[in-house]
């Protein structure tokens, strides 16, 4: 055996079983992972799978160690000082600290994953941090995922009777040449473990696309690398494809949508539903669960290919009231960059003259939308607090949504006109809970999202019914959309499950009596392009920043940039192109190939030189600009 190698100390046979067993652990956690989001990947075979625990290893090795390096550094170290007992009992104690920690985290993301589709990052830090809910929220998860409390719960004992039962002794080492030459060695190898090779750079997130199947990815990498990692990450990284000259070639994000008509002071009520998914309304192609919304879309200007920008709801409502997309891991909230100066709806109508509030039923603080809103130019923030009334609260994210929408629609009367207000809802949330007075109605025959998502119609449509018989009600102009999609179909290979399907959101422009804004819409809309899309239907006359553009400016051809974690789609009709990163994966005729199965990538094809020069200029423009706080037009030139 290692341990009794007359060349070796016996601690560091020691040290390399707790490693293999560490491995194996992560091995465990990676099938568990597998198993239990299955209809996430794309793995047929037993080869596909043990491909990936090839894969693994290289981000296993290097997360163990950064975790275990502290440990690893002063339990061989040759002195017999470190042979004391209580010192042995201190490292011992590290090994299950660290390691538990780590594991749980591991585990805690078999639970997490289904709802952003990736593996967690640092980003979870601020959403524990910063939402004054979390704790009224975890025990609904700890109860609803009861295997994965059970795990973490038997993790540390796991870790402490490998101590007990598998190394009760240990050997001091004396100093000598040969001890430290072999102590140097080892921690040569520890840290080219941490690096995660030799290559020139560190090993990153972005070296987990080694598969030609991105979904795969979240099963490469482990949550302990992916949150160390993130955290090393959370500047962003300035790119420098073209001049500035050859940039604006490319994109020019100062819009002005100069009319010869004046401005058209409507007041603005922008609603966004909570994981208000495509697939669940009438425009989707399958049932539909919100029926009221399909009768507004009937209404209204409804654009049949919109998309969020992101997966998440703090990236989404910035995109849609800023026109900010993604742009990195961390949600632009809890960003370093939340204090930019930015040009957003609300600080450009309030130039107007305009009246300024953003509702919310969510406790104060939930995702820092209170600090985004007043960077953004908000007046007013009324969120759980200013409610007042917990007899309406869910239990979970906060006021339920028909008494909230309500209140809202109570509020609008109060603001002075022009007025522009937007309301997040939440009931169409995980647990997807309803009020108990409707648990003999047809909604409670409903599972899952299904029954949040017809909650939430219901509670709309009680908002129209209320507020269309108000004096200010024809001179305004709707918007509604969600925040994100919501991931419910069972068949991973479903649009909406993948692509661009996971991104595909309804958005509609409904004003009372307004011919012009009565049709289906085809055009290409993302959540970035609402901004400069109100402005310009406003005849809003005056110079603005934007990354988006108007869906109706007929002459600047448009295009749609999603992502989550580092994969973006870009769309630019009829091609999306797929990247990692910046570095291009795929080429894809959508309108014909919407499931991605054709790919066309080619190494000298001038499509694709084209359409990855386009993405790269975006992504040049998107980093500068936000790196360098130049997201105005007075900060911009």
């Amino acid at each position: 055996m290692i341990e009794n190698a007359s060349f070796l100390p016996p601690v560091y046979g020691r040290v390399l079983r707790q490693f293999v067993l560490l491995l194996l652990l992560s091995q465990v956690l990676r099938l568990l992972f597998f198993l239990v989001n299955r209809p996430f990947f794309d793995v047929s075979t037993m080869g596909e799978y043990l491909q990936i625990v090839c894969y693994s290893l290289r981000f296993d090795l290097s997360s163990l160690f950064t975790v275990n390096l502290l440990y690893v550094l002063i339990t061989l170290f040759p002195a017999i000082a470190i042979g004391k007992k209580w010192i042995q009992h201190a490292l011992q104690g590290l090994f299950i600290f660290t390691n538990s920690v780590a594991f749980i985290a591991d585990t805690a993301d078999i639970a997490y994953f289904p709802y952003v589709r990736k593996r967690m990052t640092a980003d979870v830090f601020d959403l524990m941090g910063n939402k004054s809910d979390f704790l009224a929220l975890l025990p609904n998860y700890l109860t609803r995922f009861w295997l994965v409390s059970v795990l973490i719960l038997l993790l540390p004992l796991f870790l402490i009777l490998l101590r007990r039962f598998i190394f009760k002794s240990y050997s001091p080492q004396a100093y000598s040449i040969k001890n430290t030459v072999l102590y140097l060695s080892c921690m040569a190898l520890a840290l080219i473990a941490v690096r995660g090779g030799l290559q020139l750079r560190p090993v990153t997130l972005s070296n987990s696309a080694v598969t030609n199947k991105s979904e795969n990815i979240p099963l490469i990498i482990n949550t302990p690398f992916s949150l160390i990692h993130s955290v090393e990450s959370q500047q962003l990284s300035e790119y420098h494809f073209f001049s500035e000259a050859e940039l604006s070639g490319y994109l020019n994000p100062i819009k002005n949508y100069r009319s010869t008509a004046p401005f058209r002071p409507y007041n603005v009520v922008v609603i966004i539903l909570e994981s208000f998914g495509k697939g669940f309304t009438g425009i989707g192609g399958r049932q539909s669960y919100a029926p009221f919304l399909d009768s507004l879309m009937q209404q209204g200007m409804t654009f049949t290919h919109a998309f969020a920008n992101a997966t998440r709801s703090a990236d989404g409502i910035p995109a849609v009231l800023s026109g900010i997309p993604y742009f990195m891991n961390e949600s632009f909230p809890f960003s370093a960059y939340a204090t930019n100066q930015m040009d957003a709806l609300p600080s450009l109508l309030k130039q107007k003259g305009y009246s300024i509030s953003f509702f919310h039923g969510g406790a104060n603080g939930t995702m820092n939308f209170d600090s985004y809103c007043k960077t953004a130019g908000f007046d007013q923030y009324v969120g759980r607090s200013e409610y007042n009334n917990d007899l309406d609260y869910g239990g979970t994210w906060g006021i339920w949504d028909e008494p909230f929408l309500q209140y809202f629609g109570r509020e609008l009367n109060r603001q002075k006109q022009p007025f522009f207000s937007s309301v997040f809802t939440l009931s169409s949330h995980e647990p997807f809970a309803i009020p108990e007075s409707y648990n003999n109605s047809t909604l409670a025959k409903l599972s899952g999202i299904q029954k949040g998502i017809a909650y939430t119609d219901r509670a709309l449509q009680k908002f129209f019914q209320q507020v269309s018989h108000e004096p200010w009600f024809n001179n305004t102009l709707f918007v509604i959309t969600a925040d994100h999609n919501y991931l419910a179909f069972d068949d991973p290979q479903h649009y909406y499950n993948q692509g661009m399907g996971l991104f595909s959101i309804p958005v509609i422009f409904y004003k009372p009596n307004e011919p012009a804004l009565k049709a289906a819409n085809p055009r290409l809309m993302q959540q970035i392009d609402i901004m400069p899309s109100v402005l310009d239907y406003l005849h809003f006359e005056q110079p603005f920043f934007s990354f988006g553009k108007s869906v109706f400016d007929s002459l600047t051809p448009g295009f749609c940039c999603t992502a989550i974690d580092e994969q973006y789609f870009f769309l630019q009709p009829p091609w999306l192109m797929t990247t990692r990163s910046t570095a291009v994966t795929g080429l894809y005729h959508f309108e014909a190939d919407s499931l991605l199965q054709q790919n066309r990538i080619t190494g000298n094809d001038s499509l694709l030189s084209a359409t990855t020069d386009r993405f790269h200029a975006y992504l040049q423009l998107l980093h500068s600009c936000i790196i360098h706080n130049r997201q105005s037009v007075q900060t911009y030139r």
